[in-house]
């Protein structure tokens, strides 16, 4: 028998997804619970992909974030699994990412830019 608690591909995804939009909007856990009428922890677990979103509950964040739920769900093509997402959106999901991206969109010399990049390789080891 499966593990119905545990998180899948897709939950992990919209969480993600959740995050991201939050996160660029400049919304704390609390404040999104409260607008949903939940706790940050369930907010927590809605993005860790811990706790599955009902539809309707995702019709609600959809709408405090303004997007479609479409926005918020995986791209899913006949016959292929569904998507993950990449480096680069995980990174854009959490607040540091943001502000990472944009400091680094903001540094206008070769040199300077390579030396970050040289920087955070050698810190994650690859």
């Amino acid at each position: 028998m499966s593990n119905t608690k545990a998180v899948t591909p897709v939950d992990a995804y919209i969480g993600d997804k959740i995050r991201g939009y939050r996160n660029k909007r400049e919304i704390s856990q609390e404040e999104l619970g409260r607008m949903l009428g939940l706790s940050f922890q369930q907010i927590q677990k809605y993005e860790k992909g811990a706790n599955r979103i009902t539809s309707s509950r995702l019709q609600q964040i959809a709408k405090i974030f303004e997007c479609d739920v479409a926005d918020l769900l995986p791209e899913q093509k006949k016959g292929k699994k569904i998507q993950t997402l990449s480096n680069l959106d995980r990174v854009a999901a959490t607040r540091d990412g943001m502000r990472l991206i944009d400091s680094f969109a903001g540094i206008k010399n070769d040199v300077m830019r390579a030396a970050v990049v040289e920087l955070a390789r050698r810190f994650s080891g690859h």
